[in-house]
């Protein structure tokens, strides 16, 4: 036995011996309730009602779009009834080890959340009978005609090498900012739809001492990395941040070089200018302090449209006219500048994994991505990804405008990429040193970033073994075959001879453990409610 597996067999004994030794030792079991404001339909009492687990992070937002979407599926589908497991955390950072640990002990829940990237594929290769254990959608969305009505482009995000191990259920876009309209207006600034503009504003508003950005950083670093992410499309443009993706970046490359450096610069400038005490926000707390106008600008995914609307009560606006023009506008919305006509997406998607209850999943999913699912779901959510939508439904103009930004980009595929801040680009364990690694970097400042860059450096070379591990599986690069994603094809995906394993199971396996170490009583609760 190699070196290798020996240590992947020693994580794993590790692992479940630690948390089947709690789950001898604890009664305790993690539910979650309906809220009371959510009405279902009581089959006639001579159906039976089959229970449906579906595991998913959305603990805030997706929770309200989940709440709408239930109990139009449960009307339409009596003999069901969704049971969601909200573990939550901002792009599934915890809820991504519960679900492994479920995969790994061989109990995978009925349906489970993902996102269209390496995140599934750190999943597949997870489960012990590998690629064989899900669903392929393709057949599925051939069947749906979805080949004809979505963007291709998102199905594209959804595929390695043309097969799907989820079904797409909405479409955010990262590499968004949020704009405090009445505090720019305050301080007499302009709207920055140049980089330098921002700069100059972030540079202004920091000699009159008030806070220009809001990153929270409570989620080990996620809102950091979606803000440099931003920064580094704008300024590299699609390409550059799908090579990172597949950790093909070429970090000898004196062009790739200056770039990375002027990122960090910008970066530093931005987090150096930031509200008091980031450390301890979350996303959610950051965007309300933005929309009560106390700092003027933020960067995430699209996603906190509807925070601003579910639960701050505002309504996002696109930064254009009219209504830039208005006077009862608080926050405006527009791609981060120089990312207009890129589009940096983030896909929520569903799993089913084969077995007893993969019916149940498969009705589920398909209403989900059928114009009724979608129309339900992504007026509280994001949008959708059919193409001939001609009816704005959405609860916000943010979401309109990004809908239609879809379809614009659309027009030329090298446009699009798969956002690396979100966890949707990369794998679990690159996606989780990284968030860390500019957590580190915003804190300590410039001092950190000769171990920002080594980090980095070294994390491109992770990710570009644990591809390879995937293009061994057949599934080395994201897309569909003669159209991958972005126009990009890594070139192991045209040379297989550089298709080889590695050491990306010793790599996952160790950070699956480790970063389980403070959630194994959750995720042994996890395991027990499985039973």
């Amino acid at each position: 036995m190699s070196t290798t597996v020996l240590a992947v067999v020693v994580v794993v004994i590790v692992v479940v011996a630690a948390v089947g030794a709690y789950v001898a030792l604890s009664s305790r079991h993690v539910t979650t309730t309906t809220p009371s404001n959510v009405t279902t339909t009581v089959p006639p009492s001579n159906t039976s009602v089959t229970p449906l687990v579906f595991y998913t992070w959305w603990a805030t937002t997706g929770k309200v779009a989940l709440d709408h979407l239930i109990p139009t599926f449960e009307e339409t589908y009596p003999q069901y009834k969704i049971e969601p497991e909200v573990i939550p955390g901002g792009g599934g950072v915890n809820a991504k080890y519960a679900i492994i640990a479920l995969l790994e002990a061989g109990k995978p829940p009925a349906t489970f959340q993902s996102l269209t990237g390496p995140m599934m594929l750190g999943f597949v290769e997870a489960t012990p009978n590998g690629k064989t254990a899900y669903v392929n959608f393709t057949p599925i969305v051939e069947q749906m005609g979805l080949f004809k009505t979505a963007v291709p482009e998102v199905l594209d995000a959804a595929a390695y090498n043309g097969t799907m191990y989820t079904m797409p259920v909405n479409v955010h876009r990262g590499a968004t900012l949020y704009i405090s309209k009445p505090l720019l207006e305050k301080y007499g600034l302009p709207i920055p739809y140049n980089l330098s503009t921002l700069i100059y504003d972030t540079e202004a508003l920091a000699k009159d001492g008030v806070p220009a950005w809001v990153e929270g950083g409570a989620e080990g670093g996620f809102e950091q990395f979606m803000l440099y992410e931003a920064i580094l499309l704008s300024l590299g443009g699609p390409r550059m941040v799908t090579e990172l993706d597949y950790g093909t970046l070429p970090m000898d490359n004196a062009s790739v070089v200056q770039i990375l450096n002027e990122t960090n610069q910008i970066y530093l400038t931005f987090m150096n200018a930031s509200y008091p005490g980031w450390q301890t926000l979350t996303q959610g707390q950051a965007i309300t302090l933005l929309g009560e106008g106390k700092v003027a600008f933020a960067v995430n995914g699209n996603w906190e449209y509807a925070y601003l609307f579910d639960f701050d009560n505002i309504t996002p606006y696109p930064a254009v006219q009219p209504y830039v023009g208005w006077n009862n506008v608080s926050v405006l919305t527009m791609p981060f500048p120089g990312t207009k006509y890129y589009y940096d997406l983030v896909m929520d998607s569903v799993a089913v994994p084969k077995g007893p209850e993969e019916n149940a999943g498969l009705t589920l999913v398909k209403y989900w991505a059928s114009w009724q699912g979608q129309e339900v779901w992504n007026r509280w959510k994001a949008v959708t990804f059919y193409k001939n939508d001609t009816v704005d439904f959405y609860n916000t103009p943010s979401q309109w405008y990004d809908y239609q930004a879809l379809l614009n980009v659309s027009a030329d595929p090298a446009n699009f990429t798969v956002s690396p801040g979100s966890s949707a680009g990369l794998f679990p364990d690159v996606s989780s040193t990284l968030d860390g690694a500019l957590l580190e970097l915003a804190e300590v400042g410039p001092a950190a970033l000769a171990t920002w860059m080594h980090t980095l450096n070294t994390s491109m070379g992770t990710e570009r073994s644990e591809w390879l591990t995937a293009a061994s599986l057949g599934l080395g690069y994201i897309g569909m075959p003669g159209h991958p994603l972005g126009n990009y094809l890594p070139p192991w995906a045209s040379d297989p001879s550089q298709s080889t394993t590695g050491d990306f199971l010793l790599n996952f396996y160790t950070l699956v453990f480790l970063s389980s170490l403070p959630s194994l009583l959750l995720v042994a609760d996890l395991l027990k409610g499985n039973n």
